[in-house]
């Protein structure tokens, strides 16, 4: 018996340690762009030195007309006037990419424009964690752990309806 335990304990590691070099591969796996591209919220670099190049950013919108978003690494910051997006407004996040004139201005490209509320990903979270404890409390409703064998089996009577009289179980 222990030494079966202790076969399930292994496989569950080699189990883990292959799920973990999966991960590793798929992220290995996709190509590094060819050059990563300026960061613009460095203040060393220049928008109107990069005429012609184009760049990918993405920031806070602070101004409207003309548009213009703030572009931040964590340290430093840097204004970056934009054109040809759609319609967004103050405080909205927003990534593009596009050509840098000799302006310094980046011509965006329309179709490939994120624009997003601040709030958005916030709740891309949120849904995310609901989702998982969702499945977390149907697993414990309908699974139990045998420690000494190290497997899980089905309930034979789920925690949901293993307080309920017949009469509220049935219907």
């Amino acid at each position: 018996m222990a030494r079966a335990v202790g076969y399930r304990i292994m496989a569950l590691g080699v189990s883990v340690v292959l799920l973990s070099a999966l991960f590793v591969l798929a992220g290995a796996g996709y190509p590094a762009p060819t050059s990563p591209g300026p960061d613009l919220a460095d203040p060393d670099v220049a928008p109107a030195d990069l005429a012609g190049d184009h760049v990918e950013t993405g920031g806070v919108v602070i101004a409207t007309d003309p548009v213009i978003i703030e572009i931040t690494d964590g340290t430093t910051t840097q204004q970056l006037p934009v054109e040809n997006v759609p319609a967004v407004a103050v405080g909205q996040d927003i990534i593009v990419d596009g050509t840098l004139t000799t302006d310094g201005t980046l011509t965006a490209t329309r179709d490939s424009t994120v624009v997003r509320e601040p709030w958005e990903t916030t709740y891309m979270y949120a849904i995310s964690l609901l989702g998982a404890l969702f499945v977390a409390v149907r697993i414990v409703d309908g699974w139990r752990f045998d420690p000494e064998t190290v497997t899980f089996s089905p309930r034979d009577t789920p925690l949901r309806t293993r307080y309920l009289s017949e009469d509220e179980a049935s219907g």
